[in-house]
C-alpha cells in the first residue's frame, strides 16, 4: 500500500518490490523493503529501467515512432478525416483549429456569393426593363446581368483585401507575395461559386442540379491544398499565427535576409541543424518571433513543433533511447511528435535560469546543467533539427550594453549541447512601436497593425 499511494507507481509496484529486493533476504518481505525501493527509484534511470516495461505495456502508452526529423506526410485520407472532425464537431465541446476556420471562411464566401447575388439579380432585372431591354419583370430577368455584377463586386472585394495586407507589410521581410494572392483568388472563387449557386437557382429544376452538382465538385476539388496548408501548421501548437513580414521595419536588410535565408533554405534532414535564440525584455515580442519562424517554416511545408521548456523537461525527464513521451494535444488536432519535428520551438527558458537566483539574475553556468543534466535524455533528438530558444525576461535585465554578451553565452551553450557544427543564430528583440489603427479594405477598422515585434539585431554567434 505505501507503493501503491505514491505518485508514480501502480497497484503492481509492491510485486515489482518484492522481486526486486528478492536479492536481500532478510529485508525482502519487511516495510523497511518497499521503503528502500521507492528511495532507491528516485533515480530516474532506474525507475525507467524497472518500471519501463510497465509504462511500454500501458494501454494509453502511444506505439513507438522512430525519432528524428521527417517532413510532413498528409494522405486523403487524413484530409478526409480532419474534415470530418472540423465538419461533424461542435466547437463549444471541442478545440476549434485552423482548418476549421478555414472551412468556415469558404462555406461563409459561399454564402456571400449566394446572397450577393439574388439582390443583383433583382435589381438588374429591374433596369433591364425601365431600360427597355425586357418586356416585363420575372424572376430571371435579371440572371445574367446579376452573375456578371456579382462576380465583379467579390472580385473587388478580394483586390482590395490583397492590396491592404501588402500594404500592411513593413517590408522587413519579403512579402509571401504570392500566397497572399493566391488566398485573395481562392476567396473570391469560392464567393463566385455562391453566386453560380444563386444563378443556379433561377433556373428550371434539371440545369439547376447539374449547375449545383458541378458547384460542389468545384468546392471540392479547390480545398485539399488549403486543408493541407492549414492542417500542417495546427499540428505545431503555435500559441498563434503571425508573419514575420508584419514585424516592424527597423532591422537591417542584412540582418533580415541573414534570418530568411535560413527559413529558405528549408529544415533537417535536408539542411544541417541550427540553433536560434531568441531574447528581448517583456512585451518585446519573443513568442511573436517564435510564432513568426515557426509560421513561416510550416507555410514552407516543414514539420514544426511548439512547446514550453517545463514540458520538454517533464518529456526528457521520462525519455528512454526509444521512447519519448509527448502530448499529442486535442483529439480534432493531433499534434506532430516533437521528437520527429524538423522544426522545435521552446519557449519560457528565462524563468528556469533566473527565478531562483539572487536578485533573479540568469545563470548561464545553472542553465548549462540543466541542458547537460535534465535535458541530456533528449539531446540527441533536438541537434537533428532546428532548435528555436525563447529567453523569458531576464529579470534584472543587464545594463545595455551587456544584454547582447548574455544572450551570446546561452548561444553558445544551447550550440555545445546540440553539437552544432555552424555558429548559432542570435534573435535580440527590442520594445515594438506604439500601435496604430489600420485601415481596412474598403472601410476603417479598429484592427490594428500587426507589427507586433521590434528586432534589433539578427547575428550569428562564434560556437568556440
Amino acid at each position: 500500500m505505501l507503493l501503491e499511494g505514491a505518485k508514480g507507481f501502480g497497484p503492481s509496484t509492491p510485486t515489482l518490490a518484492s522481486s526486486y529486493m528478492g536479492n536481500f533476504p532478510t529485508l525482502a518481505n519487511s516495510r523497511s523493503a518497499s521503503y528502500l525501493f521507492l528511495c532507491t527509484l528516485n533515480s530516474s534511470k532506474l525507475r525507467r529501467k524497472i518500471l519501463g516495461a510497465e509504462a511500454m505495456n500501458s494501454k494509453d502508452s502511444a506505439p513507438v515512432k522512430p525519432a528524428g526529423p521527417t517532413a510532413p506526410q498528409l494522405t486523403s485520407r487524413d484530409l478526409l478525416r480532419q474534415f470530418w472532425a472540423d465538419a461533424y464537431g461542435k466547437e463549444v465541446q471541442t478545440a476549434a483549429t485552423y482548418s476549421y476556420t478555414w472551412l468556415a471562411d469558404q462555406f461563409g464566401h459561399i454564402c456571400i456569393g449566394l446572397v450577393v447575388d439574388f439582390p443583383a439579380t433583382v435589381v438588374s432585372g429591374l433596369v433591364m426593363v425601365q431600360l427597355g431591354w425586357a418586356p416585363k419583370f420575372e424572376y430571371d430577368t435579371g440572371i445574367w446581368p446579376g452573375l456578371i455584377f456579382t462576380i465583379a463586386v467579390v472580385a473587388y472585394w478580394e483586390w482590395r483585401a490583397y492590396q491592404s495586407s501588402v500594404k500592411q507589410a513593413t517590408g522587413a521581410f519579403p512579402l509571401d507575395s504570392k500566397l497572399l494572392r493566391d488566398n485573395a483568388i481562392i476567396a473570391a472563387t469560392y464567393m463566385t461559386l455562391g453566386a453560380i449557386l444563386g444563378f443556379a437557382f433561377h433556373l428550371p429544376l434539371k440545369p439547376a442540379i447539374l449547375i449545383s452538382a458541378g458547384v460542389v465538385v468545384a468546392a471540392i476539388v479547390l480545398a485539399p491544398r488549403w486543408l493541407r496548408q492549414k492542417i500542417i501548421w495546427q499540428k505545431a501548437s503555435m500559441p498563434y499565427l503571425f508573419r514575420l513580414a508584419d514585424a516592424a521595419p527597423n532591422i537591417g536588410s542584412e540582418d533580415a535576409k541573414t534570418l530568411q535565408n535560413l527559413i529558405d533554405a528549408g529544415a533537417p534532414p535536408v539542411t544541417e541543424p541550427c540553433q536560434i535564440i531568441i531574447g528581448g525584455p517583456i512585451g518585446s515580442g519573443r513568442t511573436s518571433m517564435a510564432a513568426g519562424i515557426g509560421t513561416e517554416f510550416a507555410f514552407k511545408q516543414n514539420k514544426v513543433r511548439y512547446l514550453g521548456l517545463d514540458c520538454l523537461l517533464e518529456f526528457a525527464t521520462n525519455a528512454s533511447d526509444r521512447v519519448f513521451p509527448d502530448d499529442a494535444g486535442p483529439a480534432t488536432i493531433s499534434y506532430w511528435p516533437w521528437s520527429q519535428a524538423q522544426v522545435v520551438i521552446i519557449d519560457g527558458v528565462g524563468p528556469f535560469v533566473a527565478s531562483n537566483e539572487p536578485g533573479r539574475e540568469a545563470n548561464v553556468a545553472r542553465f548549462k546543467t540543466m541542458l547537460q543534466n535534465e535535458l541530456g535524455t533528449v539531446a540527441g533528438v533536438l541537434k537533428r533539427c532546428h532548435t528555436v530558444w525563447v529567453l523569458g525576461d531576464l529579470s534584472p535585465p543587464p545594463p545595455r550594453g551587456q544584454f547582447d554578451t548574455v544572450l551570446n553565452e546561452f548561444a553558445k551553450a544551447v550550440a555545445a549541447y546540440c553539437e552544432s557544427s555552424s555558429d548559432p543564430l542570435v534573435v535580440e528583440l527590442d520594445l515594438p512601436p506604439a500601435r496604430q489603427p489600420n485601415k481596412g479594405a474598403i472601410f476603417g477598422t479598429t484592427r490594428s497593425a500587426a507589427h507586433a515585434t521590434t528586432i534589433r539585431s539578427v547575428r550569428r554567434v562564434s560556437k568556440n
